[in-house]
């Protein structure tokens, strides 16, 4: 294992690429026991209110050395608004695996899958259970924003200002998306996902980001 950008490191070998994060959403305050979650891993100063986990890592580094590892991005899924009915597009893009790794209570590595740190909402029923679907690289897209400094239009990375790194709902802006498209817009689809009190770990518990190409 070897950085090769910031934070973000590279197995080739085994096809991996792994960075830090920290655990940022407060799933144990009993005055907000359902937490809904639209992102899975965000950026500073983006989405940390719906993000089970934040990294300082930037989704453009991220997204190069996926492409070391020899994947080709897909594209981040979308709504199409053109006809009578909405349409949801779904991301495209190969195969990864997220996990989120943190310290056992002895200290040793402990591997989970993001997904048990979830629960789903439907019809007023709780359940824990893990949706139908998988990760791929949709590799996000790049948009023109307003630079801070000149405020004249440049053409950025649109995942890095979005901080829609691994994303739930679709934005249309994800590095790394969930294959279902799911509006994060509560008029057309109602939230699905929360923060699962019982398995996520408290707020600032260190994470290890892993994600392996299939």
């Amino acid at each position: 294992m070897r950085e090769v950008f910031p934070g973000v490191r590279l197995d080739l070998t085994n096809r991996v690429v792994e960075f830090d994060g920290e655990v940022v959403i407060n799933a144990h305050d009993e005055a907000t026991p359902r937490v809904y979650l639209e992102v899975m891993v965000c950026s500073p100063d983006t989405r940390e209110h719906e993000s089970l986990v934040i990294t300082r890592a930037r989704a453009s580094h991220v997204h190069a050395a996926l492409l070391m590892l020899g994947l080709e991005p897909g594209s981040p899924g979308r709504f199409d608004w053109s006809g009578k009915e909405v349409r949801p597009i779904a991301p495209s893009g190969p195969a990864v695996s997220v996990l989120f790794r943190t310290a056992g209570p002895d200290g040793a590595p402990v591997e989970h899958d993001p997904w048990s740190w979830v629960s789903i909402v439907r019809g007023g029923e709780v359940l824990d259970a893990r949706p139908e679907g998988r990760f791929v690289f949709a590799g996000s897209r790049f948009a023109k924003r307003a630079d801070p400094e000149s405020g004249k239009a440049v053409e950025v990375y649109d995942a890095d200002g979005a901080g829609t790194l691994v994303g739930l709902t679709t934005f249309g802006s994800e590095t790394i998306a969930w294959s279902t498209a799911w509006s994060p817009d509560s008029a057309l689809q109602q939230p699905e996902w929360i923060a699962r009190a019982a398995t996520t770990p408290k707020i600032g518990t260190r994470v290890t980001v892993v994600v392996r190409a299939q």
